[in-house]
């Protein structure tokens, strides 16, 4: 029962993370700019600062909703045992760590909108004016850097995770193919990680590119798995892990 609960919360959060994700002033359906131009990013927010709230809020849930439903895994992973429950254990442990990251930044960039809007409402051209919009372009780009940490661990979340609920599921399919996806999302993260750190010559935005379209794939994977712990799919589920 407790695994089905977990596998809603899975769900849930994954919708409410594509969601909020599209709808985020700047992204694909809102005034979408380029994340690598600070300035015109920190443009987009300020003209929509109660959107940028209303989203940023959903991402912190999305992501404590998807961080309980990777909990539920950890029963099952113990039962697994060996050196795949292992991983599996470790996985869980850095997809938490890795969303907690992530949720520090969208605290941050719930501060730069709100000092945008301290900004906004200073008089046009004063000190407090400049300080204040400053402040923001510091915080902003700062941010990138938390979110680069996010982006570090989470291909090696991803493998272990994917590899570790495959072990769950002993016969193939639509769940398992989903933790192999899993898998591959996260090895193809890793691999476009060193090329961007590693590689000179392509943009930034490219890489970024890619590894958005990557988190795409790993998070429909997540809610593939996540619906398998609902359903009590063959491995998913603390009765079928207990027979």
């Amino acid at each position: 029962m407790t695994t089905k609960y977990a596998g809603i919360a899975m769900m849930v959060g994954i919708l409410l993370s594509i969601v909020a994700s599209l709808l985020y002033p700047g992204n694909t359906l809102v005034n979408g700019v380029d994340q690598t131009d600070f300035p015109a990013a920190l443009e987009v927010i300020a003209d929509a600062p109660t959107l940028a709230h209303a989203m940023v809020f959903l991402s912190i849930l999305a992501m404590l909703l998807i961080s309980f439903g990777a909990y539920g895994l950890f029963p099952l992973a113990t039962r697994l045992g060996g050196l795949s429950g292992t991983l599996l254990k470790f996985g869980i442990i850095i997809s938490i760590i890795e969303w907690s990251i992530n949720i520090i930044g969208l605290g941050m960039r719930h501060f730069v909108t709100h000092l945008n809007q301290r900004a906004s409402n200073a008089a046009a051209g004063s000190e407090d004016q400049i300080l204040l919009e400053e402040t923001a372009l510091v915080i902003h780009t700062t941010l990138t850097a938390v979110f680069l940490a996010f982006i570090t661990i989470y291909p090696f979340a991803t493998m272990l995770v994917g590899y570790g609920v495959g072990k769950l599921i002993q016969t193939m399919n639509a769940f398992k193919i989903g933790a192999n996806v899993l898998l591959v999302s996260g090895a193809a993260g890793l691999i476009t990680y060193l090329a961007a750190m590693f590689v000179p010559g392509d943009e930034p935005v490219v890489y970024l590119m890619i590894f958005n379209i990557l988190l795409f794939i790993g998070s429909i994977c997540l809610f593939i798995v996540g619906l398998g712990m609902y359903r009590g799919s063959e491995g998913l589920s603390e009765e079928a892990a207990s027979s």
